[in-house]
């Protein structure tokens, strides 16, 4: 089952990383021309999208030596706090019980059968930090959404319901975005599992 996880996962990462200064820093990395990419295809209707395919790891001539370097050197320095704090509009809507972000967070989390106020100790936050979220005096970052996701297994709509509405979106320059990605979309909740994928692109674990 390892095994499985880590060649799809491998697969999507190719096909999906769009860090193309990362990418073309690796020792075997070879330039790709548009032609390569298109092959068959209609050069003028589709120019615009083989130009920035032809930068992906798939199209490399040896994609999983590109691909197994990049793994090797990758370093995680993506930081970010796990919630900011909200506008003042919104705080002073929060007083009033009348919070978008954190009226969103909690409907979702009812949805998937949780109670939101004991969720703190489970994704690994301040119980205090936690309620200002619930309250909307917070807004949660990517990496709290990220446990969220993962903890309760949600749907992709759900997911993206939610980052739109925190002001996040993913990146597929970050590594950790695709990966989440990645777990989201092909539905991986197994705790051990969600670890030996971070693992494999030297990425912190947050479950």
């Amino acid at each position: 089952m390892s095994d499985d996880l880590i060649r799809d996962l491998n697969e999507y990462f190719s096909k999906q990383y769009t860090n193309f200064d990362r990418i073309s820093s690796m020792p075997s990395y070879e330039s790709v021309t548009i032609s390569m990419v298109l092959r068959n295809r209609n050069r003028i209707e589709e120019g615009d999208y083989a130009s920035n395919e032809m930068r992906k790891i798939v199209y490399q001539p040896q994609a999983e030596k590109v691909l197994a370097e990049l793994k090797e050197r990758y370093v995680d320095d993506n930081f970010s706090f796990s919630v900011r704090v909200a506008p003042w509009r919104k705080r002073v809507a929060a007083l009033f019980g009348k919070s978008f972000t954190g009226h969103a967070v909690k409907t979702v989390v009812r949805k998937y059968g949780e109670d939101p106020a004991s969720l703190a100790g489970r994704l690994g936050v301040d119980e205090k930090l936690w309620k200002n979220v619930l309250k909307g005096y917070y807004i949660p970052e990517k990496v709290l959404l990220y446990k969220l996701f993962l903890l309760l297994g949600m749907r992709r709509e759900d997911c993206d319901t939610l980052m739109k509405i925190c002001g996040a979106s993913f990146s597929f320059e970050d590594a950790r975005d695709v990966v989440v990605r990645y777990l989201i979309d092909y539905r991986v909740f197994n705790t051990e599992m969600i670890g030996r994928a971070f693992d494999e692109f030297h990425i912190r674990r947050i479950l």
